[in-house]
């Protein structure tokens, strides 16, 4: 449903419980080495999503925990296993005078290990290919990298955002645009830091944290969220249009 009732924070009463089984294959060549990174793997997903509406979140919480056993040939003696733990928070501020029709405080936390990951001195290593490493940067955390710029064995991220639904809205005075429903537009500005470390010590990970700050207008177009936003941090910057929340 779009919108859910939300009540107690406990799965048995409140949300939508999800199990999902998700088989991967995935393979890629460089031209600066001979050998392909390929490996098939296998996903365990469990999912509450306690939230009162996907689409512009007002109050409630999404929690999920994804557990990946892969291997590059199921024969081999070296697979390997990953996990990803995520947990949103929102919380409303109420309207804001006749400025803004609804504020939203929205928290975030990730992380990740591959428990396997081992010194990999020998051919005898439990590491995924680098395209399936944790990773960070891209369209959900640091998203003023590209895609993937900081992989490794474990991650940790934080992100905060402020999001404000105006009382102005000027979209259905627009021609050709008026066409579609466009029920609310949003402006947000968002903050993030995270880490990626060979190790999953809570030290290392907070060493040298990488952030990003930026701005976005999000628009639900016939019943789809559509984003653009652009994220700055100190060695680099994207501007990107996509479609949902990036949590």
């Amino acid at each position: 449903m779009p919108q859910r009732d939300v009540r107690f924070a406990s799965p048995k009463e409140s949300g939508v419980s999800s199990i999902t089984f998700t088989p991967q294959y995935s393979s890629r060549e460089l031209d600066v080495n001979s050998d392909s990174e390929k490996a098939t793997a296998f996903e365990i997903g469990l999912d509450w999503d306690n939230r009162d509406s996907t689409r512009n979140t007002t109050k409630g919480s999404h929690t999920s925990l994804d557990v990946t056993v892969g291997a590059e040939n199921w024969g081999s003696d070296s697979p390997w296993v990953k996990w990803e733990f995520q947990n949103s928070h929102f919380f409303s501020l109420g309207p804001l005078a006749d400025i803004f029709d609804q504020q939203v405080v929205a928290l975030d936390f990730y992380t990740a290990d591959t428990p396997t990951w081992k010194d990999c001195e020998t051919s005898d290593c439990g590491r995924p290919p680098e395209q399936l490493q944790n990773r960070l940067g891209g369209l959900y955390r640091l998203r003023s990298y590209t895609s993937g710029r900081y992989h490794g064995r474990s991650a940790i991220h934080y992100s905060a955002e402020y999001r404000m639904l105006p009382d102005w809205q000027p979209l259905g005075d627009i021609p050709v645009i008026n066409y579609y429903d466009l029920p609310w537009w949003q402006w947000v500005v968002f903050a993030e830091a995270g880490n990626v470390a060979d190790e999953y010590n809570l030290s290392d990970l907070h060493t040298d944290l990488k952030w990003s700050v930026g701005g976005a207008a999000r628009f639900q177009v016939e019943g789809i969220v559509v984003r653009a936003e652009i994220a700055r941090a100190s060695d680099d910057q994207t501007f990107r249009v996509m479609i949902n929340q990036p949590f």
